[in-house]
């Protein structure tokens, strides 16, 4: 288990590997429920999911279709916790975790069914060589799901900053055009999405999930300073984000990876 100097050097996304955090894409097992239906996955189906951190995606999609899912990161503790939690679920057989750069992979070209990134594109700093990586893996016809967050509220430049510094990222303010036109273009046709917003969470509702977070057995090894900062710094950091979040919402996304000479719908339609 890590020390004091330890935790205190982590960011957000290194200490849900020592809580063991179910780190869940935007609209949680809902989201990926939705994603997998409307991706048409069964399976037969072979799913890239990009950021699997905890594996929470890929174990859903595994527990729901049956499909094979490579799942990477380039956080191994939470690679650890991901396979753990394969294991414990009984869908270890279907999943391959494996540490791998998002913009780099090396898998072959138009090897996957679907690719799955949820929201983990605005965490890469080239964000451009992601997407055109997600594209070259991807079959023709597969598709790629996204669940890209945004602001619909302006944050305060010290709300950016403090998100900025908790996850080690340099965020900027977006909004849902900007990721609409970011994933859709060239050989990316938009098929379906979904917009949501975040609910507005009490910050009592946080410390009780925090509370129970930190009731977790294997924490118990801690030392006791280096529980006390832990729990510190979690709560911190979720009480940070239930703030970010209400200014928040998401859009659930399917692109289907299509030749360029398929001309865009003229005549759509919206749901009543």
């Amino acid at each position: 288990m890590p020390t004091h100097s330890e935790i205190d050097a982590m960011d957000y996304n290194q200490l849900i590997g020592v809580v063991r955090e179910t780190n869940r894409p935007p609209g949680g097992v809902r989201s990926i429920a939705l994603i997998a239906q409307n991706g048409f996955l069964t399976k037969d189906s072979h799913v890239l999911e990009i950021g699997t951190s905890t594996g929470i995606t890929a174990v859903e999609l595994a527990k729901l279709v049956g499909c094979r899912i490579t799942a990477i990161d380039i956080n191994e503790e939470s690679l650890v916790e991901a396979r753990r939690r394969a294991e414990e679920a009984g869908v270890a057989d279907l999943i391959t975790f494996e540490r791998k750069d998002a913009t780099d992979t090396g898998y072959p070209s138009n090897a996957f069914d679907m690719v799955f990134c949820g929201n983990v594109t605005s965490l890469i700093p080239d964000r451009d060589r992601a997407l055109a990586e997600y594209t070259r893996v991807l079959k023709p016809g597969g598709f790629i799901g996204a669940i890209p967050m945004y602001y619909i509220d302006v944050p305060s430049e010290q709300l950016i900053a403090d998100v900025s510094a908790a996850i080690q990222v340099d965020i900027e303010p977006l909004y849902r055009d900007f990721w609409i036109d970011f994933f859709v273009g060239g050989n990316r046709h938009e098929y379906w999405l979904q917009d949501s917003r975040f609910d507005a969470i009490a910050p009592a509702d946080v410390d009780a999930f925090v509370d129970d977070i930190l009731r977790r057995p294997h924490l118990d090894e801690l030392a006791e300073d280096a529980r006390e900062l832990l729990s510190k710094r979690y709560r911190e950091f979720m009480q940070l984000f239930r703030v970010n979040l209400s200014h928040m919402g998401f859009t659930t996304l399917l692109l289907r990876k299509e030749s360029e000479d398929v001309e865009p719908e003229l005549f759509t339609a919206t749901v009543l």
